[in-house]
C-alpha cells in the first residue's frame, strides 16, 4: 500500500469528499446496528443485559469505540474542510448558501443537524456510557426513558439524526460515483429507509415514557376478538 498516495489523496478536495462519504457511511450502518441493540430491550431485561455486558467484557469492544471515534472525529474534519471549500470558492458571497441544498428539507438543514447530532451525542454519552453502570443497563435505560426532559431531548436527536441521512445517505453514494439513472432512485429508497428508521430511537423512548405495554394490549385485543 502506498502511504504517500493517500496522504496526497487525502489533502485533494476529491479525497477529502471521498474520505467524508465514506465515514458518513459507515457511520450510518453504525447507526442501524445501534437501533438493533435498542429494539433488544423489548426482549426483556435479562437478554438486554446479558448483551450489553458482552460487548462491554469483550476484549475487542475498545478497539471498536477507538475505531469508532476516530471515524466520527474524521467525518467532522473532513465534513468541515468541504463547507469551508465550498464557501470560499463558491461565487456570489452569501449564495454559497445553495451547497446546503434547498431541494429537500434534509439538504438544506445539513450543517445544522449535524450541530445537533454532535451535542445529543455528548448528551447521550454522558447519560449512558460515562456513568454509574451498577442498577444494571436495562434499568439505567429505561427509567432515562421515564424522564420527560431526556426523552425531549433523544426525540430532537432522533428527529436531527433522521434529516441528516435523509440526504447525507444519498450524497454520499453519489460521490463515490454511483450517481446512474439505474442506482440513483434505489440509493434514495435506501437513503430514506435508513432515515426514516431513526426515529426508531425516538419511538422507543416515547414508549417507555407513556408506559406502553405491548403484551397488556395484545392481550386485551385477544380478549375482544374471543367476546
Amino acid at each position: 500500500m502506498d502511504i504517500t498516495f493517500i496522504k496526497r489523496f487525502a489533502f485533494t478536495s476529491i479525497g477529502r469528499k471521498v474520505i467524508m462519504a465514506v465515514s458518513g457511511l459507515l457511520l450510518g450502518g453504525f447507526m442501524l446496528v445501534h437501533l438493533a441493540e435498542n429494539l433488544l430491550l423489548f426482549k426483556g431485561e435479562a437478554l438486554y443485559n446479558a448483551w450489553v455486558d458482552f460487548l462491554i467484557s469483550n476484549p475487542v469492544t475498545p478497539f471498536l469505540e477507538i475505531a469508532l471515534a476516530v471515524i466520527f472525529v474524521t467525518h467532522i474534519i473532513t465534513g468541515v474542510w468541504v463547507r469551508i471549500e465550498d464557501f470560499i470558492n463558491a461565487p456570489g458571497g452569501y449564495e454559497v448558501r445553495k451547497w446546503q441544498g434547498g431541494r429537500t428539507i434534509g439538504s438544506a438543514t445539513m450543517l445544522y443537524t449535524a450541530a445537533a447530532i454532535l451535542a445529543y451525542l455528548a448528551y447521550h454519552l454522558l447519560t449512558f456510557r460515562f456513568v454509574d453502570h451498577s442498577m444494571g443497563f436495562y434499568q439505567m435505560v429505561t427509567s432515562a426513558f421515564r424522564m420527560p426532559v431526556f426523552v425531549a431531548v433523544y426525540v430532537a436527536g432522533s428527529v436531527a439524526l433522521a434529516l441528516h441521512l435523509s440526504h447525507g445517505m444519498q450524497s454520499a453514494f453519489q460521490t463515490l460515483g454511483l450517481n446512474h439513472p439505474k442506482y440513483t432512485p434505489p440509493i434514495k429508497i435506501l437513503g430514506l429507509l435508513t432515515a426514516a428508521a431513526m426515529t426508531g430511537f425516538a419511538l422507543i423512548s416515547v414508549y417507555y415514557l407513556l408506559g406502553i405495554d405491548l403484551k397488556t394490549a395484545q392481550s386485551g385485543c385477544e380478549m375482544v376478538v374471543i367476546q
